[in-house]
């Protein structure tokens, strides 16, 4: 062997092993990063970006999900400005076919930009988190990851995002709907996400200014309501001693969480929890999780779910109907049942997705009928997702005064009903029982 093959060939084994030693320590800091990460969830309008402002000046560095996006449309020349024509469909289309092939992509993309702007080991916020397997992936990279979900009222979102949409509200229930749960791996899922949240804070003041005889959000309040926000959830993530303990909502409410576990459901896991007031202290006296009741195969031992089996045969069914935002006709429907204009023919024909055909009992009603002959007058209903109408009745049949929901996107008509009769509807705020013992750790 000459003395050049030799040289060649240590070269390569010197090459091969610095490819190897770089590998490792990639593989390595990718399941070592200390950084303190929060997450942003929530419908759009919520006030997500406020809060990304918020932490930015608390000392987080800021990231953003649709930053990628944009980046990506422009250079295919495809980006649409906010405020024109189905500017947020065009967002929306362009994450799916990309998560379409890969679920993590937009999640390294973020991770590459992470890296590049050197953060070490700061503080981070990443804005825009709208898939349920990005929220998956990014927990497996930083274990001190906290997602926060940021919630309102869509009436309140309405206003806020109106001149983004220049009044187009037919648009805005569009994406709205869209962005809540496509049903597809790799579609929009917010309301997954909220699910799945460390923490949840409702939105929902409504802080405008007159502006040219018109309401327009008031941001400078808006930011300020969430900076008191910020500073109370912040130091309990950061492990910083001397914090404040959990309040009684945040104890029920992890209880309601521990029962939703117990449900086997395929599409969501749902606990409740009835307490009353006695000497001065709320006590638990009732639990439930939806489930379906004694005998009957659940949906995840049949391998499918009933009503939605039922339902989508009924949309294959469908023959030359007619979308009802762009006026397209389709000459037949399948899976996932959305017209090229991005309406899902599911949710505009299945607003309820088919619910009075589920065989479970709900979290309530078990809760509800779990209580024998004790007296619920005058108690409070925690729950992880907000009543359907028929539990609202059962709701107001025992005399509970008060109802405590964590949700997204709750039922306006089943909100008005309860109102209207006297029960007060209040959406949860604070830590959710995922990092309930993270953030609040048992003291000896």
């Amino acid at each position: 062997m000459t003395h050049a093959k030799k040289k060649v060939i240590k070269q390569k084994a010197k090459t091969n092993k610095k490819k190897i030693t770089q590998q490792k320590t990639k593989k390595d800091k990718k399941y070592t990063r200390s950084n303190l990460v929060i997450g942003l969830t929530g419908p759009f309008g919520s006030g997500c970006g406020e809060m990304r402002q918020v932490l930015e000046s608390l000392g987080f560095r800021p990231f953003k999900f649709s930053d990628d996006i944009r980046v990506e449309l422009r250079k295919t020349k495809k980006l649409i400005d906010k405020g024109k024509k189905d500017w947020r469909k065009v967002l929306q289309d362009r994450g799916n076919k990309r998560r379409e092939k890969d679920r993590a992509y937009w999640i390294k993309k973020v991770i590459e930009r992470i890296d590049a702007t050197n953060v070490g080991d700061g503080n981070i916020v990443i804005d825009g988190f709208r898939n349920f397997q990005e929220v998956q992936e990014i927990r497996k990279v930083y274990p001190r990851f906290f997602l926060v979900a940021i919630c309102a009222d869509k009436d309140k979102r309405w206003k806020r995002v109106l001149n983004d949409y220049k009044g187009r509200y037919n648009e805005f229930e569009r994406d709205d709907r869209r962005d809540r749960n496509e049903d597809i791996d790799w579609g929009q899922s917010v309301q997954k996400c909220v699910d799945d949240a460390d923490y949840v804070y409702y939105n929902n003041e409504h802080l405008v200014v007159i502006q040219q005889g018109s309401e327009a959000p008031n941001s400078t309040k808006i930011r300020r309501t969430l900076d008191k926000q910020a500073k109370d959830f912040v130091p309990l993530m950061q492990g910083i001693d001397g914090c404040r303990g959990p309040n009684h909502e945040e104890v029920q409410m992890a209880a309601a969480y521990a029962q939703s576990n117990s449900s086997t459901c395929r599409k969501r896991h749902v606990g409740a929890v009835i307490t009353i007031s006695r000497d001065g202290q709320e006590l638990p006296i009732s639990m439930g999780f939806n489930e379906n009741p004694p005998g009957i195969p659940t949906c995840l031992e049949e391998g499918a779910c009933y009503k939605d089996e039922n339902m989508e045969a009924k949309l294959s069914a469908l023959k030359n109907i007619y979308c009802p935002l762009c006026g397209k006709k389709q000459k037949a429907l399948k899976k996932p049942w959305i017209c090229q204009c991005g309406t899902s023919f599911q949710q505009w024909l299945y607003r309820h997705r088919n619910m009075e055909l589920c065989p479970a009992i709900h979290a309530e009603e078990r809760a509800i009928s779990s209580l024998g002959d004790r007296s619920a007058k005058e108690g409070v209903l925690y729950v992880t997702t907000f009543p359907c109408f028929q539990c609202a009745r059962l709701i107001l049949d025992i005399g509970i005064t008060k109802v405590v929901f964590v949700e997204a996107y709750p039922v306006a008509e089943t909100a008005r009903f309860l109102i209207e009769n006297g029960v007060k509807v209040e959406p949860f705020s604070g830590f959710t029982a995922r990092s309930f013992f993270t953030v609040f750790p048992k003291v000896s």
